[in-house]
């Protein structure tokens, strides 16, 4: 497939870049500065230079592409970083036609606050992340009133480490057996395995240990 990855220089952006070429599908690493990407070279790596602000760039980036992953970052600090790039990727799909959407936001967010530990969700969150939480609310709320077809992914710590596919996805609100972290590598192969799966369309799984 013709893949088109926003966040590609981030640690899970470069994590589904290595791994869809890994596949076999024709990448397009969308960056502000694609030198940060010099050490990867592939025949079917493109790197596009544009800022995820620029309706423009974006929309260029995006038409031809059979699907588009969202993995753009923006620390913890006060931004709507997440939710105005979001919104530039949408509507740029929905001008062009692509449909499949795939985003990562964070577990914690929306009625996944519940899969929290005490700590994370009542001093973490509200005192450290709380600025992160509320730009990711706003985020999803521009995926899940698109007209695509959208899956939004929610990992909660993200951790250097290896792809090992032994990880737990789709669990519920009430579950209290998750670890509360995952590799960023294995948040890729899970966000890769929905470009052949329709079981999380239009849904916000959690993924962790």
């Amino acid at each position: 497939m013709k893949l088109l990855i926003f966040g590609s220089t981030g640690g899970t952006g470069k994590e589904l870049l290595k791994q869809a070429l890994d596949q076999g599908h024709a990448v397009a690493a969308f960056a502000r500065d694609p030198a940060k990407l010099d050490d990867i070279e592939h025949p079917s790596l493109q790197l596009v230079r544009g800022d995820v602000l620029d309706p423009a760039a974006v929309e260029g980036a995006v038409g031809g592409q059979d699907a588009v992953f969202c993995a753009i970052g923006a620390g913890a600090e006060r931004t709507t970083l997440r939710e105005d790039g979001t919104r530039n990727i949408v509507q740029a799909m929905e001008k062009t036609g692509v449909k499949r959407l795939i985003c990562q936001s964070s577990l914690g967010v929306g009625d996944s606050r519940a899969n929290l530990p005490f700590f994370t969700k009542y001093i973490v969150v509200p005192f450290f992340l709380r600025h992160a939480f509320a730009d990711h609310e706003r985020q999803e709320a521009v995926v899940k009133q698109s007209a695509l077809d959208w899956t939004i992914v929610r990992p909660p710590h993200l951790k250097d480490g290896p792809r090992t596919g032994a990880y737990r996805h789709g669990f519920t609100t009430s579950d209290k057996g998750i670890k509360g972290h995952i590799s960023r590598a294995d948040v890729a192969d899970f966000m890769l395995s929905q470009l052949t799966g329709e079981t999380y369309l239009h849904r916000t799984p959690g993924v962790s240990y």
